[in-house]
């Protein structure tokens, strides 16, 4: 019986391949029947996010500013290829040109004021320090668009706080701190010996050891102090101390940098970090201290203008400039540290801190700056 079964199996096994053997080219063989299963289908992907009113409404902004297709910056940071990077930048991005005319603020205040009395304004934004853009929007010269753009409802991103030099209007908005904190000379203080807070300068140890720029040419100091004096970190009794630590005073604050690196001095009262980042590329041996009870920021700002020919493409600018794409490049190009936290700090690691209570210096801080040094404030309090 076996056999008979091996038999009629082998005959099967032989009339099956005579049957493909005859079949047409290309005939594929007919499909075994499915199994059946109890596994259901797979259940449909999640849709995707859906998109808010706000979302919808920056995509017209940005289709509109692509519409416009142009972009004019009146600028002071944008220069060689900083302004190079950034427009060829945000044109890939966009599609959108962008023209930058470099100059100072007080020149694109007085410039803008005039194409707005003849009914002619050139530019649509603009960028540099806080005092000349505070300044502009005083003059009614600027707007508020943070309304409109998705960086402003990004949460704990910032280093410090980017509206702090127009917190009610928030016309003028921070891109850069400049910190303006101590260095010290890397070989002649070690690590855990520099001063931790500011009254640490009064230490008789650092008497002859300290570096900075005289007052009696130069505003830098007040720059510094007047922030302090304000939040009371310091105060007259503290100046009148740091008197006695026989301070050598330099022209000006790359000389100051200069006594620093060359080991003249131990540390430097008022180092700026974008400066010094200079010295510190090439190898000097100098490092920024964090100050724990206040390091002072100076800030660079930007703002849109009101009646500006190409607004859209202004406020998609002003977004992708707070952007980690436009802070990238710009840090990068430019050699200074973000505002972001989640960006890159571009600086020499000798050149970068962290700062653990950021004091603004605000365009107040700068008006009373000049008048203590138009009134010889130190001199006064120093003798000198």
């Amino acid at each position: 019986m076996k056999r008979a079964i091996s038999i009629a199996t082998a005959l099967g096994l032989i009339l099956l391949t005579i049957l493909a053997a005859c079949a047409p080219p290309g005939s594929a063989p007919t499909p075994a029947p499915a199994p059946t299963t109890s596994i259901q289908p797979a259940s449909p992907l999640p849709s995707a996010k859906p998109q808010t009113p706000e979302d919808a409404a920056w995509e017209k902004i940005v289709e509109a500013a692509k519409k416009e297709g142009n972009l004019t910056i009146y600028s002071y940071s944008f220069v060689g290829d900083i302004g190079i990077a950034m427009s060829r930048a945000f044109k890939d991005r966009y599609g959108i040109t962008v023209d930058i005319v470099t100059g100072r603020g007080a020149e694109f205040l007085e410039r803008v004021k005039t194409e707005k009395r003849i009914g002619s304004l050139v530019a649509d934004m603009t960028e540099g320090s806080a005092l000349h853009l505070k300044n502009m929007k005083n003059e009614g010269l600027t707007i508020n668009v943070t309304d409109d753009l998705p960086a402003f409802r990004e949460k704990d991103v910032w280093v410090a706080n980017i509206f702090g030099i127009d917190p009610q209007a928030k016309h003028v908005i921070a891109f850069n701190f400049t910190l303006y904190t101590p260095f010290v000379n890397s070989n002649l203080v070690k690590p855990g010996d520099e001063p931790k807070v500011w009254k640490d300068f009064l230490d008789p140890k650092w008497k002859g050891k300290i570096v900075a720029t005289d007052p009696l040419t130069s505003g830098g100091l007040y720059q510094l102090f007047v922030p302090l004096l304000r939040e009371k970190v310091i105060d007259d009794n503290f100046l009148k101390s740091l008197k006695q630590q026989d301070l050598r005073f330099s022209s000006a604050l790359p000389d100051e940098g200069g006594i620093l690196a060359r080991g003249e001095r131990h540390i430097s009262l008022r180092g700026v970090d974008s400066v010094y980042a200079r010295f510190a590329a090439e190898g000097a041996p100098i490092r920024a201290i964090a100050i724990n009870d206040g390091t002072v920021l100076s800030v660079l700002t930007t703002a849109a203008y009101a009646g500006a020919p190409h607004p859209n493409a202004a406020k998609v600018f002003i977004n992708w400039f707070l952007s980690p794409e436009g802070q990238a490049i710009f840090g990068k190009n430019a050699t200074v540290a973000s505002v972001r936290k989640d960006v890159s700090n571009f600086l020499p690691l000798p050149a970068r801190i962290t700062p653990t209570r950021p004091i603004l210096l605000t365009n107040e801080d700068n008006d009373q700056a000049t008048q203590f040094f138009r009134d010889r404030y130190l001199e006064k309090l120093w003798g000198r």
